[in-house]
């Protein structure tokens, strides 16, 4: 168990603490690293998946396959690998979509126990096929967090804790830099800077052209978040249940929040108010420009939360997934309550560890240890609307 050494007992954490996690959700988080880490002999492969939407066409990362489908009726289009390549997947990284390359747009997709970066040139149509352009297998350890789009790179973590940054047009490395542990959470590029937050604590920045450090934060505990520009500052939590405010031009944190639990999942942000969850499933408002919390008392869901929410496209309702449970929960942005008269009560609704997705006229989610792989549901009433492959 390496990496439940490197999450706690790390000699530079100051705090990391585990009081006040009951042992059922702490006992859950254990299992979700011994999956992602594969330290655990015999233990079956389960999938963290991750889902991109684009005009219309979801693009699915799950166990064995990548699969395009139609965004309003659940159709599959197209899966890769083929069956006779089963050993790319399982796929625990969302696919990444760059636009401009290729005829018709390349998706970049990284295979967790293949270890390799797949570039996929799409088709004229989103029901063609795409044809392989290029794969990267110079990396020593899983992809587990999804990667970033940026000019003509793609730049992506690993867990050999290196960032490697490749052509888009032929997947050859340009650069890579090393962290001292795994990277997870997606890199974020602003202007000529990459932010790569690791699980050795640190948040690097990074040259986009060159890759050489330019400063590091130091938080005080793993970091799996990736992280959030808003307000001209960068927001991010880690796993001592610290969210940060970090001034770029100070290069480092000038305010500081502590939550209830470990902050796992993303945040987002929408018209001044940053909103996060940690992972006992306390949901937070926050007011980033005086740091007042919007509402009297943290929503709270009832479950484990290791998704990042996603928002309606009025800004009323914020979705946020349960992952022991399966449930998907509808929190009024203005009160802070959960609508009890939101969603859909399935009789096994597996587990939710992935992020949310929405295109403004459906919610997505990609539940595991179930038949379905995708689902989708009414924003406004919770409705399940189909799953893929449909239910029987």
């Amino acid at each position: 168990m390496a990496i439940w050494r490197n999450l706690v007992h790390r000699p530079k954490t100051r705090v990391h603490r585990t009081a006040g996690l009951p042992s059922w959700r702490l006992s859950v988080v254990l299992l979700v690293l011994v999956l992602v880490s594969g330290c655990a002999g015999g233990v079956r492969y389960q999938s963290w998946p991750g889902l991109l939407e684009s005009d219309g066409t979801l693009y699915a990362a799950s166990l064995e396959h990548i699969q395009a489908l139609n965004s309003e009726t659940g159709k599959v289009y197209w899966s890769f690998p083929s069956d006779e390549e089963k050993d790319a997947g399982p796929f625990y990284s969302a696919p990444a979509l760059a636009p401009d390359v290729a005829d018709n747009g390349l998706l970049v997709v990284a295979g967790f126990k293949s270890q390799t970066v797949y570039g996929l040139a799409l088709g004229a149509s989103p029901a063609e096929r795409p044809d392989e352009l290029w794969r990267f297998q110079g990396a020593a350890g899983q992809y587990v967090g999804t990667g970033t789009v940026a000019g003509d790179l793609f730049i992506i973590g690993n867990g050999d804790g290196t960032v490697y940054a490749l052509s888009l047009e032929d997947g050859a490395k340009v650069w890579e830099y090393a962290t001292e542990d795994r990277v997870w959470a997606k890199p974020l590029v602003i202007d000529d800077r990459v932010y790569v937050a690791s699980l050795d604590h640190f948040l690097y920045v990074l040259d986009l052209n060159s890759g050489a450090e330019l400063w590091r934060f130091e938080a005080e505990g793993s970091i799996s978040a990736t992280p959030l520009f808003a307000g001209g500052d960068v927001w991010i939590g880690d796993f001592a249940s610290k969210l940060y405010q970090i001034d770029l031009k100070a290069q480092d944190a000038v305010w500081t929040f502590e939550a209830n639990d470990w902050l796992w999942a993303t945040p987002i942000e929408s018209d001044g108010i940053l909103y996060f969850a940690d992972v006992g499933g306390n949901v937070y408002a926050l007011n980033i420009s005086d740091h007042t919390m919007v509402w009297d008392a943290p929503a709270s869901v009832g479950d484990v939360v290791h998704g990042r929410p996603a928002l309606s496209p009025d800004g009323d309702l914020l979705y946020v997934a349960g992952f022991e449970r399966g449930g998907v929960h509808a929190i009024d942005t203005v009160t802070g309550n959960v609508r009890s008269s939101w969603g859909t009560v399935q009789e096994s609704p597996g587990r939710l560890p992935g992020d949310l997705v929405t295109d403004g006229k459906r919610l997505y989610s990609m539940p595991i240890m179930v038949p379905a792989r995708v689902q989708s549901f009414n924003l406004v009433s919770g409705d399940l609307l189909w799953t893929a492959p449909p239910a029987e």
